[in-house]
């Protein structure tokens, strides 16, 4: 029986050190009185004494308070300590009474909803999901089985980017047909509501005219123009005329945000070296309570890409005790973004570790600059070739069974294909589709404990795209155990449908 680790900080989150501490509050006396002739009366400390306010004025006018003297009679003596006694407790159950009551009026009033994290699936019945006050489980009817929903008669994206060229296609329920757009008319108000179309709000949108005559056969069945009008449609249904061809051969090229750029061009980890500043712009630290449990990746100015065991395994479910660290190489204390939703995806499963993504939807949009700013996702059908110029980055552990890293890490890895990775000196029959490894096979340099949820990008065309996120592997950098991915191309359908659903809510 091998031992699988999830690469999750779990250990570091309650490490010895770096809770709060307790610090004891010296007892404070009363001071004693001087100068004014009056005897101190000693106290016992283990009693409690709440003078009225006509007793005070007393001692104000009095000076000091005279104690019983033995020519008084003892009964009028233990009459007038017995009085202030039951004075003194009196105001005690008073006070203890009312706050009773103001405490249980605010409990039955007052109901604070805790948002939780949700397992979310490509289904009907996901957006009754409310995962507030409730342990996160799925609210669709049992008798409904979750599907994976990227079966072709059960989920169609409305909008296909193709290849690494980013070719975009849109699809026509009415005739149920994916178009190639044609780049004669397009405008940038289009790209814009084909975006929004898409889940992304940015302003930020990048198109370019592309030659058809370098695309693949799948590219060149259907086409479509944009339909000449002043304004921008509110419906792909409207947006297009089907024609026989694209006039000049040339279609649409697409993106959404200004991803996939890195400020610094220079060479955690296991085996890896300290990363230089602004080199992954999209690199993020997840925190729990303050403290790194894992990485993230930056999609656009509001969405974070990680892995759904982050927050399942340890049941780390509570969405206001997460924060966003980003834009900086530093596990010091850096800019924050408090989290409004986390959804995971509702197929996640512990034992075989399949489906391993989650999106996280900050509260707030990210100011992106030279040192942040997103990673590109992957685009459909796109191929990246092995090896391939991939990397990896992260705090985690720097050998097996150690400490986080305090500044960011990064290597270089290697893709192997899935037929080499499911061979039974590997993990024989491990790998699924939605899985992708990559490291060396005599092992050295991978990902650990604490880079979980963070991103393996592959550089193609320029820009740097998401291929995985770190999900699991037995032990860190062994022979013949490299890393294992969350393949993204395969889960695409399930990202982007999640990013459509959240859209509208601001």
């Amino acid at each position: 029986m091998t031992k699988i680790s999830k690469r999750i900080s779990v250990f570091d989150v309650f490490s010895e050190g770096g809770g709060d501490q307790n610090v004891d509050v010296p007892y404070r006396s009363g001071e004693e009185a001087g100068g004014d002739g009056c005897t101190t009366v000693p106290v016992d400390e283990n009693s409690v004494i709440i003078a009225t306010v006509t007793e005070q004025q007393n001692q104000n006018a009095s000076g000091c308070e005279t104690p019983c003297s033995s020519e008084e009679k003892p009964s009028l003596c233990s009459l007038h300590q017995v009085s202030r006694a039951l004075v003194a407790f009196s105001i005690i159950l008073s006070i203890v009474a009312a706050s009773l009551s103001i405490l249980l009026l605010f409990q039955y009033f007052y109901h604070p909803a805790v948002q939780r994290a949700c397992p979310d699936y490509l289904e009907l019945c996901a957006s009754s999901l409310n995962c507030s006050l409730s342990d996160g489980a799925n609210s669709c009817p049992p008798s409904r089985q979750p599907s994976n929903r990227t079966v072709a008669s059960e989920y169609k994206n409305p909008v296909l980017l193709l290849t690494g060229r980013s070719l975009l296609q849109l699809y026509s329920a009415n005739v149920g047909r994916y178009y190639t757009v044609c780049h004669q008319g397009w405008k940038t108000s289009h790209g814009w509501t084909v975006c929004r179309e898409l889940g992304f709000n940015s302003n930020t949108v990048l198109s370019s005219p592309l030659s058809l005559n370098v695309t693949d056969a799948i590219c060149l069945e259907s086409f479509a123009v944009v339909n000449k009008t002043l304004q921008s449609p509110n419906n792909l249904e409207t947006f297009l005329s089907p024609v026989e061809s694209c006039p000049a051969q040339q279609g649409v090229s697409l993106q959404c945000t200004d991803c996939g750029r890195s400020a610094s061009e220079n060479q955690r980890i296991i085996g890896g070296s300290p990363s230089a500043w602004g080199r992954w712009p999209w690199i993020a630290s997840l925190r729990w309570d303050g403290r790194h449990v894992c990485g993230g990746s930056i999609i656009s100015a509001q969405w974070v890409m990680s892995a759904a065991h982050c927050f399942v395994l340890s049941n780390f479910l509570t969405v206001g005790r997460w924060k966003v660290h980003a834009g900086s190489t530093s596990l010091n204390p850096s800019m924050s973004v408090p989290i409004r939703s986390i959804y995971y995806n509702g197929l996640f499963n512990p034992e075989t570790n399949d489906y391993d993504v989650a999106l996280i939807k900050t509260s707030q949009p990210m100011a992106f600059s030279e040192t942040l700013r997103p990673v590109c996702l992957p685009r459909t059908q796109q191929q990246f070739q092995t090896p391939g110029n991939c990397w990896i980055s992260g705090w985690g552990h720097v050998n097996e069974g150690g400490q986080l890293s305090p500044v960011l890490r990064e290597a270089k890895v290697h893709l192997i294909s899935s037929k080499v990775c499911n061979q039974s000196s590997h993990y024989p029959g491990m790998i699924s589709e939605r899985m992708v490894c990559a490291g060396y096979l005599d092992g050295k340099v991978d990902s650990c404990q604490g880079d979980s949820g963070g991103p393996l990008v592959c550089q193609d065309g320029g820009l740097w795209w998401q291929v995985g996120i770190v999900s699991w592997g037995e032990g860190c950098g062994r022979p013949n155990r490299p890393g294992v991915y969350t393949n993204l191309t395969a889960l695409l359908d399930w990202i982007y449908h999640r990013l459509q659903t959240d859209s509208e809510i601001p």
